[in-house]
């Protein structure tokens, strides 16, 4: 076995579960430390998964052993751990949103370049097995020169279920679910795909329901790409029954993928 790469989790909530299980799967990393303002959060998860426990910022950050971090934290706080790991000499993933202001990501970006270390943010469905497929036959084309492309994630997701944070609802520490939870996922994808940057966008949300205390809960973007490509991107978290599935049309065939379930039409 190579280096083993040591970890340490800043925040030990919802998100992190999911990054210390996949860690325990996989023999190049460690977790060395979790950090988390909840000290009975923080033990619970190193006892688990093993590392050093802290309850701040500065105790993880200052620990020789961690190498690098996963940021788990609440949406506002990303920027500024983010700037601070970088400052300590730790590469960085976060959890997506990467912030919630385009000043903030530059800032971000800019404090891991200066520090010659890698910054990631988790967008993990460029990783999924039929989103990759799709990469690979556009840019075999496989459906010649891509013109339109759509996609639509309709779901229901309750702010107030079990377990829930309450976070999700204030839009000074969440910005708004349906746009930040899960919207990065969704719009991160379509300019991957045509590895075509977005140029410009409108879009216009509505507020379906009272679910989400005068947030938007659902919206439309109209896109358009570098290459000229549009895409049309729909999102919900207010709707039964759910709906994920996507589009899209090149000049020699077009693709249909819903769920994991990819269809060519050459």
């Amino acid at each position: 076995m190579g280096n083993v790469l040591a970890v340490g989790i800043i925040g030990a909530g919802g998100i992190a579960r999911s990054h210390l299980g996949a860690i325990a799967e996989c023999d190049s990393i460690r977790v060395a430390a979790v950090m988390d303002t909840d000290s009975e959060r923080a033990r619970a998860a190193a006892a688990e998964f093993g590392g050093s426990q802290y309850g701040d910022l500065d105790g993880i950050l200052g620990d020789p052993q961690v190498e690098a971090v996963h940021v788990c934290t609440p949406h506002n706080l990303h920027a500024d751990q983010v700037v601070a790991a970088a400052k300590a000499g730790k590469h960085v993933l976060v959890e997506k949103p990467m912030a919630l202001s385009l000043a903030d990501c530059d800032r971000m970006i800019e404090a891991c370049d200066l520090a010659e270390k890698v910054l990631m943010v988790g967008q993990v469905m460029r990783y999924y097995a039929v989103n990759l497929k799709v990469k690979e036959l556009i840019g075999d084309g496989a459906i010649g020169e891509v013109g339109h492309m759509m996609r639509r994630r309709h779901s229901y997701f309750s702010p107030l279920g079990p377990g829930q944070p309450s976070w999700y609802l204030d839009q000074q520490t969440g910005g708004n679910c349906v746009l930040y939870c899960f919207g990065p996922h969704e719009y991160d994808i379509l300019p991957w795909y045509l590895d075509s940057a977005v140029t410009r966008v409108y879009a216009q949300g509505s507020e379906s329901t009272e679910l989400y205390r005068g947030q938007k809960d659902s919206y439309t973007a109209l896109m358009t790409h570098a290459s000229g490509a549009v895409s049309v991107l729909s999102q919900s978290v207010v709707c039964k029954p759910s709906a994920h599935d996507q589009f899209i049309i090149g000049s020699d065939g077009s693709m249909m993928v819903t769920n994991s379930k990819l269809v060519l039409n050459g």
